[in-house]
Formats: C-alpha cells, structure tokens, sequence
C-alpha cells in the first residue's frame, strides 16, 4: 500500500482534495483486505473511526512526542513521534488497542 506524496505547495487550495484522494485509495485497500480476512465492512470502518479519533486525541495531546523528554508527556510509551504504519494500526486493532 503506498499513499502518493503531494502534488501540490502547501498553501494550494486543491492540496486538501489530492490528499483525501491519495489516502482514500489506501484506505479502500485497507478494507478489501479486512474483508478477505473475514472482518465485517461496517465493523472495520468503525474501527478505523476510533483509530483515527484517537491519533487525533494523541496527537492534539502532544503533536511531536519525539521532542520530549522521557516520560514527559508521552502518549504511549512507544510513540515515535510518526504517524503509525498500517501494520502497526492493524496490530493495535487485533489487540484491542486505539493507538499504537
């Protein structure tokens, strides 16, 4: 699965609409493969909702965790500071977890 990086400078107004795009096809591949291994469409994408809920939460909490000092303000002991890879949400899923 790969997500197209940008286009578009950052200050383009279209930029919004390319990103959704990019990530929209991955987030598709996402499901087809959740489906394949036997996860319900409905179910999958709400958890992917409360994945997304709660990287936003974690990260409005603390958006560079890598900047911290040990201990401070970390969301998740082995936050990284980069947006987790699809396996890794994929494991915090199976395991029951928001954030991984």
């Amino acid at each position: 699965m790969t997500i197209e990086p940008p286009k578009l400078a950052s200050d383009h107004p279209d930029r919004d609409i390319h990103c959704r795009e990019s990530i929209h096809r991955t987030m598709q591949q996402i499901l087809g493969e959740a489906n394949q291994q036997g996860w319900g469409t409905i179910e999958t994408i709400t958890a992917m909702e409360e994945v997304l809920i709660n990287l936003r939460h974690a990260y409005d909490e603390d958006p560079d965790p890598a900047d911290n000092k040990a201990g401070e303000g970390e969301v998740d002991s082995g936050a990284s500071g980069e947006f987790p890879s699809t396996d890794e949400l994929r494991e915090a899923l199976d395991n029951g977890r928001g954030v991984p």
